[in-house]
């Protein structure tokens, strides 16, 4: 009875001190993320670059991601050709590869690009482009190169297949040959003994 009661009570304290670790834990992950917060008179660069325009104006960068939306591919690859690599230009190319008809390559190339110019943004529009586009942009991309190794891998194994069914179709071929050898051998066998 009583190393029953002994049991019971060093679960209840295993559980109790599992639990105070699991929340002291929750309180540690909150302390060291400090997000940044978007709020009137965003702008993108503190001091922005010369020639950058429309460095506080949130609303022309989200009428050109609209605008973007709403253009074929076509349209857009070709706007994407006759931009230079100013910072403006390049902010331009990312949010004309940013929807979801664009191809891995131009969306990788656009990413890599405004990465490069990330570490000039204030913290707030680091934050804003990584939460409203940077991570969706980063998961189609993970997830079309996830889909190019299993075509890859599908092709690969479709080859294997062929050449499989092609090995088969020849061993049969054989195996009916030897068959067809074995036949005439004992037929020769049986006339020889009558």
């Amino acid at each position: 009875m009583r190393i029953s009661g002994l049991i019971v009570a060093l679960l209840v304290l295993t559980g109790c001190q599992s639990l105070t670790r699991n929340n002291d834990n929750t309180n540690e992950a909150e302390k060291v993320s400090p997000v940044a917060k978007v709020e009137r008179g965003f702008c993108l660069f503190d001091e922005p670059p010369q020639t950058f325009e429309h460095n506080c104006d949130a609303t022309y960068w989200l009428n050109k991601w609209i605008d973007a939306a709403n253009q074929s591919w076509l349209k857009r690859k070709h706007t994407l050709k006759s931009l230079s690599d100013s910072v403006y230009d390049t902010l331009h190319a990312y949010i004309l590869t940013l929807p979801n008809d664009t191809p891995y390559q131009d969306r990788l190339r656009a990413q890599l690009a405004v990465n490069n110019i990330a570490g000039g943004f204030t913290p707030a529009a680091q934050e804003l482009i990584n939460v409203v586009a940077g991570a969706q942009n980063n998961q189609i991309m993970q997830l079309e190169s996830a889909m190019v190794v299993l075509e890859q891998e599908n092709t690969s194994r479709g080859e294997q297949l062929e050449a499989l069914n092609k090995e088969a179709i020849n061993l049969r071929k054989k195996l009916e040959e030897l068959l067809q050898i074995e036949a005439t051998l004992m037929d020769k066998n049986r006339s020889t003994q009558q």
